[in-house]
């Protein structure tokens, strides 16, 4: 068993290092790729030193012993920076960025003069006294230390993801090809491969027999492999990345200058008359049959700034512009599947008429505004007029 384990683990670290050259070259959106590059290496690089320091390091050869303990405190920080290049992006690498690299730089200066330099005797003396418990505080201190920031990070990752989707609902009225879901995914798989190593130490901690702690270091060795296979298939089928990357671009708001007396919000009258003019425009015009309407387009419209529109929306309407559009789009879509006359035409054939430009957004979209798909409204609405049979 144990055979199969080490064999998926290191070929896991071996796609990940092709996988990390592939992403290195590629030339659209370079700083996330190399961004994302560096943390496949890095992930790999652990998976590949692992399997020989578990062999080998308490026996035969203590050189191998610690050489991945720096590389955790890289992953957090990378898969931010990635995180952050995709939703806020950035046209070069960034100097302040490096600061993010301090705990791991800290943790290296401190094996340097506390373990890698000494010889193989009393690296093997100072491991046995880890793994009984006594090692020294500082050891202790960057364990911490690594779980305290990898959770932070991991949150802001998350909170990062969570602000690119409010951004590009206030701004599309169409979110399939730039949604960046499988990116969640991501940080949710990085989520659980912290969830065992964080167990681990505490049942370290509380005394657990070592057998069980060898079960969850194989865990979490097999689970960055998959993490490391999935990052790979993912990050290759999405031929859009630049797209997306583009789209947080759009959505993002140039920084206004506002003059010293400017109000902050329009006030409820001015409000008030937008809101109108905004739903005549809609009902007259219908510009939401338009699956490509963006919040720029319909301010131009209506005569309004995108930011004075968005304003009323979120504020006043107290709906997001994808949330308004998408409303529309459904009202007119459940008159049309409830219309007897286009009873024999399909229902993308009239979601398409209505505005929606894909079939995620259409089912998404429609089950969370009705409470039921768009082939279940219809089934209802027939059945609903279908007269019964008389009894007789």
């Amino acid at each position: 068993m144990r055979e199969l384990l080490d064999s998926i683990i290191l070929l896991g670290g071996l796609q990940g290092v092709g996988l990390a050259a592939v992403l290195a070259r590629r030339r659209e959106d370079r700083v996330a790729n190399r961004l994302l590059a560096a943390l496949v290496g890095a992930l790999s690089l652990m998976l590949l030193l692992g399997v020989p320091e578990q062999r080998w390091g308490l026996t035969s050869h203590p050189h191998l012993l610690a050489l991945t303990a720096p590389l955790p405190f890289l992953f957090g920080p990378l898969l931010y920076l990635y995180v952050a290049a995709l939703t806020r992006p950035a046209a070069r690498f960034e100097a302040r960025w490096l600061f993010h690299g301090l705990p791991a730089a800290a943790n290296l200066l401190f094996l340097l003069q506390g373990f890698y330099l000494k010889p193989g005797p009393e690296k093997l003396a100072l491991a046995h006294a880890y793994l009984a418990g006594h090692g020294p505080p500082a050891l202790r201190f960057f364990e911490v230390l690594q779980t305290v920031q990898a959770v932070g990070y991991l949150l802001w990752s998350w909170l990062a993801l969570r602000r690119y989707d409010r951004r590009i609902e206030g701004y599309f009225s169409d979110v399939a090809r730039i949604d960046l879901r499988w990116l969640m995914g991501m940080v949710l798989a990085h989520a659980a491969v912290w969830s065992i190593v964080i167990a681990g130490r505490v049942l370290d901690l509380a005394g657990v027999a070592p057998a069980s702690l060898d079960a969850l270091s194989h865990a979490v060795q097999v689970g960055t492999a998959l993490v490391v296979f999935a990052t790979g298939y993912v990050s290759l089928w999405q031929p859009e990345l630049f797209e997306k990357a583009q789209a947080a671009r759009t959505a993002e708001p140039p920084p206004r200058p506002r003059p010293k007396y400017q109000r902050n919000r329009v006030d409820d009258r001015e409000a008030a008359e937008l809101a109108s003019k905004l739903t005549a425009h809609m009902a007259e015009r219908k510009p939401y049959r338009d699956g490509a309407l963006t919040l720029q387009a319909l301010a131009d419209a209506v005569g309004a700034t995108p930011h004075l529109l968005s304003q009323v929306l979120n504020v006043h309407l107290r709906k997001s512009f994808y949330f308004f559009v998408n409303s529309y789009r459904a009202e007119e879509l459940m008159a049309a599947l409830d219309d007897p006359a286009r009873r024999d035409r399909g229902v993308l054939e009239l979601a398409l008429e209505a505005g929606f430009n894909s079939k995620s957004t259409l089912n998404s979209f429609f089950k969370r505004y009705t409470g039921v798909t768009p082939t279940e409204f219809r089934l209802s609405r027939s059945a609903a007029k279908t007269p019964g049979r008389l009894a007789g």
